[in-house]
């Protein structure tokens, strides 16, 4: 017996500088070992014996980049080598919609189609929410690793794919995306349990618990699986509701009307035992069998579907962290993604998101290694869904040319460090404010006791007239905005609200 995770595959890109790690389960008490080289010649092996249960694990040493490897594990007899390997950058694409994006939905999707980058590959573990759920249906379009060339591309996290292709361009080695990530989930979703108990976290436990009272599993796994939409095996072809490519509120306000009248199935609005947003779920089902692959680090877009206890949501994501760096036993840098402005979308609306980001902002400040990309001017009014994933990627890739790969590049948004008055204006200070500028004739989204104002920019301040001293400053922080105060990077400044000193 040999077997290893499917991540493991053809055209695999591994971790760079870092010792691979290679698991799986083999015959117990057998030998167990991995070569890597090129056809006739190896440049690095490790051996290990598998365990009374079966499973091994193993570590190559750390090398640098390389190109056109194989690696071969072998075990009591039995080999598998898997082939055009290489040696880069890898990192892992985690969150809900906004990063399961597919380029399929990316408004420049044909800018990407052009490209042809033998050095980008893109693995995408399968939405799966049950044990055994693999074996019960057609998950092909899942589970290898796709090439950066027109027929893979259109199933690319989005976010990905422009965050590989800028790192890609400025570093000069392999990136390798690895996507496992699910739309709706809760950072609750991705995190072990024991993260959640005994923590402000546990509102989503008692929540769940208090939902489920009375219900049978079996019963509810019967209901869930019926609902068609709620198998993920074919998202590009079956209907995909959640990253519609912009729709009019028209129709988002007819869409509503019609699902109201629906008759709704048995448990069709419960999050229940096998539903993707129950607690841990994800975590069990789909990281465990991601982790511990060597990585670079972390992307991570999510937090739309936390606003229903926005006010924890620090807590949460600095539980989560923690529990992802013990998963891998490596202190992964966290590349987040603040919320996009929207008005509304479906059902939905952004009237938490305030919160939301701002704890964000302070899960960025306090824990270390975490990095927070602005996406101020990014949102769309009528769709949770932003289009142009673009900026997005871009702007965590010179996140992680500038505090990971120690790059000397602006790679920050602006943020603002000090509100005071004096002489007749309120003076906002900016951290990373450096070449601070206004794209338009006024100051978009800026409030001053609640009044819209705008300002001059100089060196990295903005300079507002008020002839007395006013209370509160407010910027992008309710509803649809577009901010356009930039730096010199072209980093939108981050919202934020403060008292005038």
């Amino acid at each position: 017996m040999l077997e290893l995770p499917m991540i493991f595959g053809d055209r695999m890109v591994l971790q760079r500088q870092k010792p691979i790690e290679i698991w799986g389960k083999a015959t117990p008490g057998e030998d167990v070992t991995a070569e890597l080289g090129y056809e006739g010649q190896a440049v690095a092996t490790a051996k290990t014996a598998a365990g009374e249960d079966g499973t091994f694990r193993l570590f190559l040493p750390s090398m640098e980049e390389g190109r056109d490897l194989t690696l071969t594990v072998t075990s009591g007899g039995k080999s598998v080598t898997f082939r055009d390997v290489l040696i880069g950058e890898v990192w892992i694409a985690g969150g809900q919609s906004n990063m399961e994006y597919f380029m399929n939905f990316d408004a420049e999707r044909e800018t990407a189609y052009a490209w042809d980058e033998p050095e980008l590959r893109f693995f995408d573990y399968p939405e799966v929410c049950y044990e055994g759920e693999l074996q019960d249906y057609d998950f092909s379009e899942f589970g290898f690793w796709r090439r950066c060339r027109r027929e893979d591309l259109p199933w690319w996290s989005a976010v990905g794919a422009w965050f590989a292709k800028k790192l890609h361009g400025e570093a000069g080695v392999p990136v390798g995306i690895v996507g496992c990530n699910w739309g709706g989930t809760r950072a609750s979703c991705w995190m072990d349990r024991e993260y959640l108990e005994g923590t402000p976290g546990d509102v989503w436990l008692r929540d769940y618990e208090r939902d489920n009272r009375g219900v049978d599993p079996a019963e509810y796994k019967k209901a869930y699986l019926a609902i068609p939409t709620n198998i993920g095996n074919h998202p590009l072809s079956g209907n995909t509701t959640v990253l519609w490519p912009g729709l009019t509120r028209e129709f988002q306000l007819k869409a509503l009307e019609m699902m109201a009248a629906m008759e709704k199935p048995p448990y069709y609005d419960l999050i229940g035992p096998c539903h993707p947003w129950r607690p841990c779920g994800v975590y069990e089902t789909m990281l465990k069998n991601v982790a511990p692959y060597t990585c670079r680090g972390v992307l991570w877009y999510q937090g739309e579907s936390d606003d229903a206890h926005p006010e924890i949501y620090d807590t949460v994501l600095e539980n989560l962290i923690s529990n992802w760096r013990s998963l891998w036993h490596d202190e992964l840098p966290f590349l987040m993604t603040q919320l996009a402005p929207f008005g509304a979308w479906l059902d939905c609306n952004g009237d938490k998101y305030p919160v939301v980001r701002d704890r964000q902002e302070r899960i960025a400040r306090r824990v270390p290694g975490v990095w927070l990309a602005s996406s101020s001017d990014a949102g769309m009014e009528w769709d949770i869904h932003p289009k142009h994933k673009r900026p997005i990627g871009e702007r965590l890739a010179l996140l992680a040319l500038g505090h990971v790969y120690g790059q000397n590049i602006p790679c920050d948004a602006p943020e603002l460090a000090e509100a005071r008055w004096a002489d007749g204006n309120l003076i906002l200070s900016f951290s990373y404010g450096d070449g601070l500028h206004v794209r338009g004739e006024r100051v978009n989204a800026l409030t001053v006791d609640g009044i819209p104002v705008s300002g001059v920019t100089k060196e990295n301040t903005l300079v507002i007239p008020q002839p007395a001293k006013p209370r509160q400053v407010e910027l992008a922080q309710s509803g649809y905005y577009e901010v356009n105060l930039y730096n010199a990077a072209g980093l939108p400044a981050k919202p934020f609200s403060a008292e005038v000193k």
